[in-house]
């Protein structure tokens, strides 16, 4: 078999199987990665395939023979369905191949033991393995066989061999270029104002810049734009050589100097010069004389390193760049001016639309019909207010004239706009094939990436954390500079690449400057969901669809609404995720069997419940897990079988409901990188976690379930947070663990009980965490440790019910990087508080809540010198400082003489009793949005609550609770009541914990 397949390969050309394996680049990445990763599998684990050597070796010249199809093969598109179809079958069988290398070497690392008779029991069990794998392999070959036959049946080989011409997907998208570039001029929107802004940018004498770098994703208009600021007047007049050039994604050297040259010296012959004679040319030119180019639609850094060596700094040129990554301006000169191109607003979306598909609009004996005018604006909401969508939709509703035409398209409104059916049909108008350009661009690692954010929901704000690690459980590729980095911070550079490159909308986080969250363009999501569907890369599923239409993929991504049943099989599957955009509980019941999904790597349960409220016990059948989140899931009920999970990375148990039973399963989690414990766990069992030495992130750690001790084993933590339940923890325990964590950048420890006392001889915490930059602390600690045992790297700060007695802003004014700092509730118990000259030079939060015993705050002049928020609440005997009023970037500053704003949720089943949480906000109560918050007297305050109670039925008035000093208000709706109290009140009943709800009475009550 394995001759035969070599003779096969060495009867085609080896152009023709450059094209076999590449009839698009998207099928290279998924097929060559794959097959990557099988090859580095296969070699790395050589060793232990003993036994089955003959197979294996067999197996490993099968899968070389792959990798060679794919080497050196990129830029030749094929469009055959038997070639499509071919490929699909090849990666299927790559992919079974990888299960079973995989599942045999994990059983393999399982089922090893120390002991000669634990060896001997365990022999029968070697011996059927093995005899699997061959079965496997064996079979593997088989279906390798028969698609070598198939190519020969159907003639794939001699259609390949016999292949002519196809157009390259670079000479299309050069076709791109010139087609919108000479069409577009008349529809500039909104962009005469950045026009004039830029050419100023150009023109502008002893500027510190040579290049300006307009940026977008594509379709945004970059080239309209550029072509606007080349044909201005003031352009021409400053510049007497203009020069305008195309770079496409495969381009030389020599063809972009020539037009270049071609268009600054005209009688020139520049195709009879050599690269050396360009060079030479170029540089006298731009040397001599003032030159613009345009570099239009620029990819890479590396494309200008190519060509930059004629542009000599300090000289009379400027460069003007059109890009879909922002790095390559800044690569080129790292003062490059960079503008931004951003999505039109709905309005001019409409004025744009309106110009293209109603271009007799304007003459007097048009008139629109009213009825095609309302479908249009509700068309022009699905191109996501990108010019390129609104174009296209725009003159293909030019084109038809009747209303029953308008509605065929309106019912098909997204294929239209897409219009992402195959290579094959190219059409240099369409959208798909503008916006695959820049997946086409990415590296393989990227456009995994890429791909994963089709499981999310339109528009919804996937978190950036949670990502990473999906990425991490499905084993991305990253490139070999990445080696020892964590899964987050890699995670970050590939969200920046896609951010630069204008695919993805991030949000980073203002206290970290970390990305928080991300989300797609509605476009660039349907380019996305195509790719991912045309791929078999990911199947989008409702919980009522049918297991057997989610048989196809190995990934699926269930969409929840408001359905009550799931069932899903599908041996194949290797991620189950379930995502919700609602907040809340879903109410549904889910039957899996774990047993059936036997390859299943990533498992999100967030938000669902299973029947029973317990996670079934096949659940540990899954031992090539490495991702399960049950965060917020309705389970109470954590099986013993999870113990065999070892290949878990990822792991969050902070289920929905408030107490949970578990045993010790962890211990042998040996691979752990998150784990998310629960808030409360029922039983008494002690977690044995001193094996988990790869963690990470370790949230709700309790002492009353776990070791101190264990702790300092995991040297690798960057985020903690301790919950102190029990006796004798002492500080002295506590900093001697937290001394050996030095990657640690985030603690949070929390006394719940009370329980932890020092005795007066304890010094309180050392904190020798070099690299510490959130600190939070809830627990009894009369001194603060001293500047030199808190990391000078801190930049937020949180001290809580530590009792103080010593003033702490000496200590913390210090801390040179703090830029917020919140001190709460019997954090601090004296009297008097200092801010000296030249402290906290970067704070630009302070908080103070609930120091009650806080009557004198010194704020010396230089202090807090960037502060823009002061929030002051309940702390009655404090008068504000007058130098805060010298402190000119105070933006912001709000102060309440009462501590908390409570409000209730209260559920319209009146014998379901309250539940929820507590939820402390400040407290700002004004009868007129316009009056003095001093001015409202408690008179005027009991008086507009008696007055919205007697509006109430009887029944909502038995559902309050006890409350102090305050009458009652609500606010009835169709499903709920709302109670809202207006002064803060001593004590609540014990019936049920509280929920806060936002809502106005008759513009009464405002928050």
């Amino acid at each position: 078999m394995f001759m035969s397949l070599q003779r096969f390969v060495d009867s085609i050309p080896q152009n023709s199987l450059v094209i076999f394996f590449y009839h698009t680049s998207f099928v290279y990445t998924l097929l060559s990665f794959g097959v990557e990763r099988l090859w580095k599998l296969l070699i790395r684990e050589s060793e232990k395939f003993q036994g089955v050597e003959e197979q294996f070796n067999g197996f490993k010249r099968d899968v070389e023979m792959l990798r060679c199809f794919l080497e050196d093969a990129e830029a030749k598109k094929h469009t055959s369905a038997m070639v499509r179809n071919t490929i699909k079958e090849v990666k299927e069988i790559v992919l079974d191949a990888e299960d079973i290398v995989e599942t045999f070497l994990l059983k393999e690392k399982l089922g090893n033991t120390s002991g000669i008779m634990k060896n001997v029991r365990r022999l029968p069990w070697v011996i059927s393995e093995r005899r699997e794998l061959a079965f496997g392999i064996e079979a593997i070959s088989k279906r390798i066989s028969k698609v070598i036959r198939d190519m020969q049946s159907y003639g794939v080989q001699q259609f390949i061999v016999s292949e002519g011409y196809s157009q390259s997907l670079q000479e299309i998208q050069r076709e791109m270029q010139l087609t919108f570039s000479g069409d577009e001029e008349d529809h500039l929107m909104g962009l005469e104002k950045n026009v004039e802004i830029l050419v100023g940018y150009l023109v502008a004498k002893d500027s510190s810049h040579q290049v300006v770098s307009i940026t977008g994703m594509g379709g945004l208009g970059k080239t309209t734009l550029a072509r606007q600021i080349f044909k201005h007047e003031t352009i021409k007049s400053h510049f007497p050589r203009l020069a305008w050039v195309c770079i496409s994604q495969q381009f030389t050297r020599m063809y972009v100097w020539q037009t270049i040259l071609r268009q600054l010296r005209p009688e020139y012959k520049v195709l009879e010069m050599t690269e050396d004679e360009l060079q030479e040319k170029l540089v006298s030119v731009l040397e001599t004389q003032k030159a613009l180019i345009v570099i239009d639609d620029i990819w890479r850094e590396g494309d200008w390193d190519r060509i930059k060596h004629v542009f000599l700094p300090q000289k009379g040129w400027k460069v003007l760049l059109t890009s879909r990554n922002e790095g390559v301006g800044l690569h080129a000169d790292p003062n490059c001016v960079t503008f931004n191109t951003k999505c039109l607003t709905l309005k001019k979306s409409w004025t744009l639309f309106q110009r293209i598909a109603f271009p007799m609009k304007d003459t007097n004996d048009f008139k629109v019909d009213k009825e095609m005018e309302d479908m249009g604006k509700q068309m022009i909401k699905h191109c996501g207010s990108l010019p390129l969508a609104l174009k296209v939709l725009g003159r293909l509703l030019a084109a038809k004239y009747t209303l029953r035409d308008w509605k065929r398209i309106y019912e098909n409104i997204r294929s239209h706009i897409v219009n992402g059916t195959s290579i094959s049909d190219i059409n240099i108008s369409s959208v798909f094939h503008v916006l695959y350009l820049s997946f086409e661009e990415l590296p393989v690692y990227l456009k995994h990436c890429f791909l994963y954010l089709a499981h999310f929901p339109e528009d919804y704000k996937i978190d950036v954390g949670t990502l990473s690690y999906y990425w991490g459980a499905e084993g991305i590729q990253r490139p070999m500079y990445y080696d020892g980095a964590s899964i987050r911070n890699v995670a970050d550079v590939y969200i920046e690449e896609l951010v630069k490159r204008n695919m993805v909308i991030s949000e980073r986080d203002v206290e970290t400057s970390r990305f928080e969250t991300c989300q797609l363009h509605d476009i660039m999501r349907e380019v996305c969901l195509h790719q991912a569907e045309e791929e078999n890369f990911l199947q989008i599923g409702t919980s009522t669809a049918n297991s057997k239409s989610l048989y196809k993929s190995r990934r699926v991504a269930v969409h929840w609404r408001n359905e009550r049943f799931f069932h899903m099989e599908n041996p194949k599957l290797r991620s189950l995720v379930f995502i919700s955009k609602i907040k809340r509980h879903i109410d549904v019941g889910i039957n899996i069997c774990f047993t059936r999904l036997p390859l299943m790597r990533v498992l999100d349960l967030s938000r669902v419940k299973f029947e029973g409220e317990k996670l079934p016990f096949s659940i540990g059948k899954l031992i090539h897990l490495r991702y399960l989140s049950l965060r917020d899931a309705y389970v109470n009920h954590l099986p013993s079988s999870m113990r065999n999970l070892k290949q878990l990375l990822y792991l969050n148990l902070c289920v929905g409901l408030s107490r949970v039973y578990m045993s010790n399963i962890l211990k042998e989690m040996r691979e752990l990188i998150y784990l998310h414990f629960p808030l409360a766990i029922k039983n008494k069992v002690k977690m044995e976690l001193g094996n988990l030495v790869k963690l990470e992130t370790l949230e709700n750690f309790s002492t009353e379930h776990g070791s101190v001790s264990d702790l300092q084993c995991m040297t690798r933590l960057s985020t903690l947070s301790i919950y102190i339940r029990g006796k004798g923890h002492s500080a002295k325990t506590l900093s001697s663990s937290l001394s050996q964590l030095r990657c640690l950048e985030k603690l949070v420890i929390i006394d719940y009980d009370k329980l932890y006392s020092p005795t007066n001889d304890d010094e309180g915490f050392v904190l020798d965490c070099v690299h510490l930059k959130e600190l939070f602390l809830s627990i009894y600690m009369p001194k603060l440790p001293d500047e030199q045992h808190l990391s000078s790297h801190l930049t937020t700060i949180l001290l809580k019910k530590c009792y103080l007695k010593e003033d702490p802003m000496p200590i913390l004014e210090k801390l040179s990087q703090l830029k917020e700092v919140s001190l709460q509730h019997q954090s601090f118990c004296g009297r008097r508080m200092v801010c000296s000259r030249s402290g906290f030079p970067q704070l630009q939060k302070l908080k103070l809540y609930g120091l009650s015993e806080l009557e004198e705050w010194i704020v010396e002049e230089g202090s807090m010198p960037v502060v823009h928020t002061l929030t002051i609440r309940g702390c009655g005997k404090l008068e504000l400082p007058d130098r805060l009023r010298s402190i000119t970037s105070l933006k912001k500053l709000s102060k309440a003489p009462f501590p908390f704003f409570y409000s209730l949720y209260i559920r319209s089943e009146y014998g379901s009793g309250m539940e929820g949480e507590i939820v402390r906000r400040r407290r700002r109560l004004l009868h007129n949005p316009t009056q003095p918050f001093s001015t409202i007297t408690d008179y005027q305050v009991v008086a507009i609550a008696r007055a919205a109670l007697d509006g109430f039925k009887n029944e909502a008035k038995k559902m309050v609770v006890v409350i102090v000093d305050m009458e009652r208000a609500f606010v009835q709706t169709r499903k709920h009541h709302f109670v809202r109290f207006c002064f803060f009140f001593s004590s609540v009943s014990s019936s049920g914990l509280i929920i806060l709800k936002l809502i106005d009475h008759c513009g009464t009550f405002y928050l």
